[in-house]
């Protein structure tokens, strides 16, 4: 994409702006990626400038993008040297390989999201955790491949983290929970649904070492009881939200207590319900099952 000259008048394209000035924090700045991948694909000098733009580009969030493809975000991740906010979230294409060097030269990221990315392996978490010192949330729902020893790591490295999403990493249980919380007594967000083998040791941790926890997500976690969630309302009083459905063994006996404080998921009827072991329907209210 060249500038028109003619003897009479000189036009200029996107490329003749100051980049720095004009065109990065004006242009750039307000269209999606792959807006910037088709301006990109236009010419040379637009390749250069989108290529430019990538090296200070501090979002990134591709979690829209179902056909994203590894060629587009090498290019990204080969330029990109300033990323604090990463979303990746259902990127299932997304490889270790592919993901190594974003956190490599990405050393201020705050923000990381690799839930529902089935493709990884627990290698790929090692360049987060050695690199990314300043790391804050963490997502890795439905990561089924995060081990013990990934959260150890995690522990033993960082020092910031104050949200993390642990939903449905199966592999877990109670010992690399209480390691990750023992560590990480700044966390204010804390979700470990569908972990099935925590159990009331898991909050009594919570209780001990997370005084500033503000929301946390047990649902599904069905081995937990009223005595871990008591001594959670009772230390942890800062928590404005708690969701239990699907804990089954969770009552009003730890919960009425807490309703002035919070938000809870599960309403008293239903928990009732489930404390006479009635089954309680996706709406609410009762579900009745009728056999012939």
């Amino acid at each position: 994409m060249t500038s028109v000259v003619s003897s009479n008048h000189f036009t200029p394209t996107i490329c003749d702006l100051a980049w720095e000035d004009v065109v990065f924090p004006n242009i750039l700045a307000g269209l999606s990626i792959k807006d910037c991948f088709s301006l990109r694909s236009a010419s040379k000098e637009c390749q250069s400038m989108v290529d430019e733009y990538f090296v200070k580009i501090r979002r990134v969030d591709l979690s829209q993008y179902k056909n994203f493809s590894p060629a587009a975000f090498l290019a990204l991740a080969s330029n990109a040297r300033n990323i604090r906010y990463l979303n990746l979230a259902n990127c299932k294409w997304m490889s270790d390989d592919l993901l190594k060097p974003v956190f490599e030269n990405n050393k201020h990221l705050t923000f990381v999201s690799l839930s529902f990315c089935t493709g990884l392996t627990a290698a790929s978490l090692q360049p987060l955790i050695l690199n990314c010192k300043e790391l804050k949330t963490l997502k890795l729902q439905n990561c089924h491949w995060v081990t013990h020893g990934s959260i150890e790591a995690l522990s033993f490295h960082q020092t910031e983290l104050e949200e993390v999403d642990l939903t449905s990493c199966w592999d877990l249980g109670d010992t690399a929970i209480i390691s990750l919380l023992e560590k990480f007594r700044n966390l204010k967000i804390v979700c470990l649904c569908n972990i099935y083998s925590i159990t009331d040791q898991t909050l009594f941790a919570i209780s001990n070492y997370s005084k500033k926890l503000q929301h946390l997500n047990l649902r599904g976690c069905w081995r937990i009881t009223d005595l871990g969630l008591r001594m959670v309302g009772e230390y942890c009083r800062s928590l404005q939200s708690l969701m239990v459905k699907e804990c089954r063994n969770v009552t009003e006996v730890s919960l009425q207590s807490l309703r002035a404080r919070m938000f809870i998921d599960i309403q008293p009827l239903e928990s009732r319900y489930l404390q006479q072991g009635i089954p309680v329907g996706p709406y609410g209210y009762n579900r009745i099952n009728l056999q012939i």
